[in-house]
Parts: structure tokens; sequence; C-alpha cells
């Protein structure tokens, strides 16, 4: 019998929505009007089922009302499907999980991993050649250094994420650019020097929403995954 089994995974963020169907077909929907874009995606995806994991209960509501609109059921990382990792972390409970779906991803396919994740919030996290999640810093993500910047200095102009930095810059734009993303690219480089330092020889894997802005910069070798939230997902569905 052939298994007509479809699925879906999704990462719910704080800006944004993340699909990712059986294909290979994506959305990336900014959650605040993220509705219509969904249904429409589910509508050509036609899955069977969802697994996601969610940092926010607003673009969770958005996805689950989607997903009840297609009659299809929903099922979530670190409550319906529970971590496999070994966690050595203080506070399992108050871990999230869209943390260790990475981490379970990078040890799947590299071993022993440092996990930089930059989103919304930035994470570096650590998992182990025989695979214990050993934690990691959780820091601000690049965005939250321009809308920190501009609630502190409001007469100076935003950053310009998609500038090219110059060393030196010579006007005030300029050096808002420069100072934002390249002192943004040096908060990952120390988090992560410090995290190889206690490492078991571990690989650097980068995903998220500004990863590609960055990876550039970084004085860092990495292995850049875009879709590696959705990997660990659906390795956590086959465990099951």
């Amino acid at each position: 019998m052939v298994d007509e089994r479809r699925l879906l995974t999704a990462d719910c963020g704080n800006s944004t929505i993340d699909c990712m169907s059986d294909d290979g077909s994506r959305l990336r929907a900014e959650a605040a009007g993220a509705a219509t874009a969904l249904l429409g995606f589910l509508r050509a995806a036609r899955p069977t089922d969802c697994l996601a994991v969610s940092v926010s209960s607003k673009s969770l509501a958005l996805l689950r009302a989607a997903l009840d609109v297609e009659g299809v059921p929903l099922r979530m990382a670190g409550l319906d499907l529970p971590c496999p990792l070994r966690l050595d972390y203080d506070a399992p409970a108050t871990l999230g999980s869209d943390r260790w779906v990475g981490a379970l991803a990078a040890h799947h396919d590299f071993g022993s991993a440092v996990v930089v994740d930059c989103g919304s919030a930035t994470t570096v996290n650590m998992v182990c050649a025989d695979g214990t999640f050993r934690g990691g810093a959780i820091a601000p993500g690049l965005r939250a250094f321009v809308v920190g910047m501009a609630a502190t200095t409001p007469l100076l102009p935003p950053a310009n994420l998609d500038a090219i930095p110059v060393m030196p810059p010579k006007s005030t734009q300029t050096a808002i650019d420069t100072g934002v993303i390249l002192g943004y690219c040096g908060l990952i480089e120390r988090l992560v020097a410090d995290a190889l330092r206690i490492s078991d020889g571990a690989v650097v894997v980068i995903t998220g929403g500004n990863a590609e802005r960055v990876i550039s910069l970084l004085r860092l070798k990495t292995n850049h995954v875009p879709d590696l939230v959705h990997r660990g997902l659906r390795f956590l569905a086959l465990q099951q």
C-alpha cells in the first residue's frame, strides 16, 4: 500500500511563520498578515498532518486556525513529541523547543555542533557527539539592535540592514550601518568562539532569517542550513 502521508512542518516565530511541505515548497510570511497566505499554501500542499514548533502564541494561533479550516491535525514538538536528546539543562521545562529541534537536526547531520540561529533572537546552542544538548546563549537578534537604537537614540537614522559595511565609515548613516551589522557579527563570533573552546570538536551550523545577511561577513567557518528547523521536525516525526 502506498503511504499517502504528507507532512507539513511549521516554525511559528515571533515575527514570521515558516512552513515547508514534503515536496520542498516553502512559505515564509510575516505573522501579522499570514492568514490568507497560509490558507493558500495549505490548499496547494494538501498536507495530511502538521508538526510544528512555536515560540509565539499569536503565530501558533494563526497556524492552528488555518489548519482547522482544512481539517489538518496539528502536533507540537515538545508537547506531543518529546525531545529525544539528553538535556544537560538546569530547567528543561523552560527550554524552547525551537532550540533543541535545531540542535537535533544539526546532530543528525554533523554530530557535535554549535548551532547559531539568527532569528528575532539569536541563539547559540551546543550539542555533543553523544547527542547531549548542553544549552547555550540567547542574545538580541539583528532587528532588535535596530529597534533598540531607535528607541534610545531617536535623533539618529535607523540602520539599513541591506547596507554593505565599510571601514572606516565616513557618514552618520554608514557609521550606524557598519556598527550595527558588524557589531552583530562580533556578537556571534564571540559566543561561538567561547562555545567551541568547551566543545568536543564541534562544527558551526548557522540558520535563521538573518543568516544570509551576515554569513559572508563572519570570521567563522560555517555550514549554512536554511531549513534546519524543518529538518529537525521531520527527523523527529520519523522517530515516532
